[in-house]
């Protein structure tokens, strides 16, 4: 017993001694970073204040959280050993805690970033360097157009059109001859195209004005340089109403987002970025943070609505009666009328989560909408990823910091996606890292009363990775991480210390929404019914209930990443009835198409694996008394089937996967689909003339 007392001891010693070591390094780190990145003093100075001052209540209260984290898992194996103590120590978990994540009933699996067996997936990439003539003679930058002597240049607003998502117009043209500050011409359009040429181009005749010359030299696309920029003009102080004290929360809403990226992805390919949010700002990462849908509509959707797409109005391209998205009641809707400022950005127009599969909005749907810009500048690529000498991501993030300082005083909602890097090459990710750093510490002065969500909208699976279980999993888990200012802790820290307390449970995009709409709507922190009359989701204001399931918060088993997996014994299934079930399907979704879309005739098994909630496991186990495995059967049995479909027009395999639901009699097997099918790998052509919904499941013809 006494060795056990000095055993105990000791370890507490070396804990205590590691943390505080964690700590120092990380605060050496972020000054070193700071200096690197050119943050001014000031904003050091007020960024080491809210660590120092935020960072004893956090950690007090997740010291006090009568829940502890879940026990981690390794891969798909639960760790063991001293790499799994190491991991747990660092997570601040306890491996002999009594209960521990038991009392949880939905229990995560933890992954390591840099777990062996999907790190070849992965590769180093270099800095993104964009390519900048050696000379240029015009631009904009600070808020200055320059213009070079004995050249010329058109100014023109970029404009959206009325009922019009995927279309621009140009403003009547501005003629410069001279550099200019940009509020000396007072702009009031958020996005402007600049097109010179050097005066000799423009000699023509007495009756053809330099303007004239220039703008027909536009139009023909013979201009010498062509530069895209954004501007928000500054507003004065107070404008918009300001939503009373008694109905809203006094803060900004800031929601940045990137696409395609797990948890784990998003720690390995952003460290310095993961490192900062979580650890200098102390951020809460909602380590149970679950998908309710497939791709980013499956997830932004619901944050934004409430509900998933099934329940929303019809708004699909080339569907009977089909509506804009103006239909539905998004969220920066409701910011809106309690007098917020608003923006929406995405940076890849072509997969822009309301225009790729639906019909996008007649109106625009924001104060601030940044898709006519990039439709605009698409065509003007400078290089990959680049737009002129800055790269395209650059834009969106200036966007946001110039909103930002355009309503100091205004309370102000922006929800930026940041998705075109991630859209087939997950390591191209590393690109951002420095910049969302940069980013977020020039926006310091904001973060006194902005709650900031750094989110992913989902993982992607890579082709060769399609039948790994961890790769599955962590694709049903994105990144949620949030922060909230040290005012809310002062003001509101019940609404804190309970958002705390909900780090390590079952987390879902309903969540996130009704957490967002208590900002605007304090009367419903008062409700004892916290769903406030949706079907799921509560606000990560109140705590969640340790017996919460994928049921009752809203996740099918298809998306559910807190179940147990169990290999299938021989003769377990009919795999030849799998084949029929599945292939019958696929060909029924396009058989109203096969002008462009073949029938698949192939269909081959991956990967099936059993999948059965932790919660059926636990009462199982408490009922009968004995354990639970592989063997053991339910009235409801449900498998996850990967598998590949080929057609006689395609040497190419399509990569699929689904839930099944087996009804074993004595007599039969019986399958029935749980959810949709859905698709792994993207379309190898895009000549399919079909809707966005069809050729998820097209073998096309036209190759």
């Amino acid at each position: 017993m006494a060795n056990q007392r000095s055993f105990c001891c000791r370890t507490k010693i070396r804990f205590f001694l590691t943390l505080t070591l964690v700590a120092a390094a990380a605060l050496f780190l972020f000054n070193i970073a700071t200096q690197i990145l050119d943050i001014p003093p000031s904003r050091r100075d007020f960024i080491q204040r809210e660590y120092e001052d935020r960072g004893e209540i956090i950690r007090k209260w997740r010291k006090e959280k009568s829940q502890p984290r879940n026990k981690p898992v390794i891969g798909a194996v639960p760790c063991k050993g001293k790499k799994c103590n190491k991991f747990m120590g660092v997570l601040g978990l306890d491996k002999n805690s009594e209960g521990g994540a038991s009392a949880q009933h939905c229990r995560h699996p933890l992954f390591l970033p840099q777990n062996d067996s999907i790190s070849s997936y992965f590769s180093k990439r270099p800095p993104l360097k964009c390519k900048v003539p050696e000379e240029l003679q015009c631009g904009y930058s600070g808020g200055k157009i320059t213009v070079a002597a004995d050249w010329s240049c058109l100014l023109q607003a970029i404009n959206r059109p009325d009922s019009k998502d995927s279309v621009v117009e140009y403003t009547s043209p501005q003629l410069l001859t001279r550099s200019v500050d940009v509020q000396e011409l007072k702009l009031d359009k958020d996005f402007y195209r600049l097109s010179c040429v050097p005066n000799k181009h423009l000699v023509g005749t007495e009756s053809q004005k330099p303007l004239g010359k220039l703008e027909m030299m536009v139009a023909d696309g013979e201009t010498s340089e062509q530069h895209f920029f954004t501007h928000i003009s500054s507003y004065p102080d107070g404008e918009l109403d300001l939503c009373p004290s008694d109905k809203c929360l006094p803060y900004n809403v800031l929601i940045l987002g990137v696409g395609s990226l797990s948890q784990a992805s998003f720690r390995r390919l952003l460290p310095k970025t993961y490192d900062y949010f979580t650890n200098t700002l102390l951020s809460s990462q909602f380590t149970g943070y679950n998908v309710v849908g497939d791709g980013a509509t499956g997830a932004l959707l619901p944050l934004l609505t409430g509900l998933d797409e099934s329940h929303q109005v019809e708004a699909r391209i080339n569907k009977e009666h089909s509506h804009y998205m103006d239909r539905m009641e998004l969220l920066w809707n409701a910011y809106d009328r309690q007098g917020y400022a608003t923006l929406y950005a995405e940076d890849h127009p072509s997969s822009n989560t309301f225009n790729e599969r639906f019909q996008g909005f007649e109106r625009t749907p924001t104060a601030h909408y940044m898709r006519p810009f990039w439709l605009a500048a698409e065509s003007h690529l400078s290089q990959e990823f680049c737009l002129g000498e800055k790269p395209k991501h650059q834009y969106m993030l200036d966007y946001l910091v110039d909103f930002f300082s355009a309503y100091k005083k205004d309370r102000k909602f922006a929800i930026a996606m940041l998705k075109e890097l991630t859209q087939t090459d997950l390591s191209l990710a590393q690109h951002l890292d420095d910049d969302l750093l940069k980013f977020l510490m020039t926006m310091s002065p904001f973060l006194q009363n902005t709650l900031v969500i750094l989110m992913t909208d989902h993982g992607l699976i890579p082709d060769q990775t399609a039948t790994s279980w961890q790769v599955k999993v962590q694709a049903r888990m994105p990144l949620m991480s949030i922060y909230l200012p040290q005012s809310f802790f002062n003001d509101h820290s019940d609404l804190a210390h309970a958002l705390i307390s909900n780090e390590d449970k079952l987390v879902t995009p309903y969540d996130i929404h009704h957490t967002l709409k208590d900002i605007i709507d304090t009367p419903r922190l008062s409700f004892s019914d916290p769903r406030d009359k949706g079907k799921f989701g509560q606000s990560l204001f109140r705590p969640i209930p340790v017996d919460r399931t994928c049921e009752s918060a809203g996740v099918d088993i298809h998306w559910c990443a807190c179940h147990t997996r169990f290999e299938i014994g021989d003769g377990e299934i009919d795999r030849s009835k799998v084949k029929e079930k599945v292939l019958t399907k696929l060909n029924e979704m396009t058989s109203s198409h096969r002008d462009h879309c073949a029938a698949y005739t192939t269909i081959s098994l991956l990967s099936i694996y059993r999948v059965v909630p932790n919660e059926q496991i636990a009462e199982y186990e408490a009922l009968k008394n004995e354990k639970f495995t592989a063997e053991t059967k339910l009235d409801q049995n449900y498998y996850q089937v990967t598998f590949s479909a080929t057609s006689s027009v395609s040497d190419v395999s399509d990569l699929y996967e689904v839930t099944l639901e087996l009804k074993d009699t004595v007599f039969s097997q019986s399958y029935s689909m749980v959810s949709e099918i859905v698709r792994l790998n993207k379309p190898k052509t895009k000549s399919c003339s079909v809707d966005k919904d069809i050729i998820r499941y097209c073998s096309c013809l036209t190759l």
